[in-house]
């Protein structure tokens, strides 16, 4: 989690990083499709080289989650959030859609579902 710090260089916050060099100074996403509910899911990447703070939403990303969702647990503003998603996603750490783009592993399911539909 980013600490918050209280101005004192010796604090147990640890680490001091501004959130606004974490993500370069920008201020928006260049991806302007993504929102609060943009669903986004980790993708098997080596992610050796990134900051801890990117490091802790790539490992809130192992099931499909919204941008809301991972700046309500890790405490972090909403537009820094959708900023630093938007980087993970141009590196190829993060994939966005939602679960129901996800490949149905049941045709047969999928049927069922149709056959319900259709008769009501």
């Amino acid at each position: 989690m980013i600490e918050d710090w209280d101005g004192d260089d010796e604090s147990e916050a640890g680490r001091f990083l501004p959130l606004y060099i974490l993500v370069n100074g920008r201020t928006t996403p260049r991806n302007s499709s993504l929102d609060l509910a943009t669903q986004v899911i980790a993708l098997a990447a080596d992610a050796t080289r990134l900051e801890p703070e990117y490091l802790q939403i790539l490992n809130r990303c192992g099931n499909w989650i919204s941008i809301a969702e991972i700046g309500a647990y890790l405490h972090i503003p909403l537009t820094i959030v959708k900023v630093m998603v938007d980087v993970l996603l141009e590196q190829g750490y993060l994939d966005s859609g939602s679960p129901a783009q996800q490949r149905v592993v049941d045709p047969a399911l999928l049927g069922a579902v149709l056959a319900g539909l259709e008769r009501l």
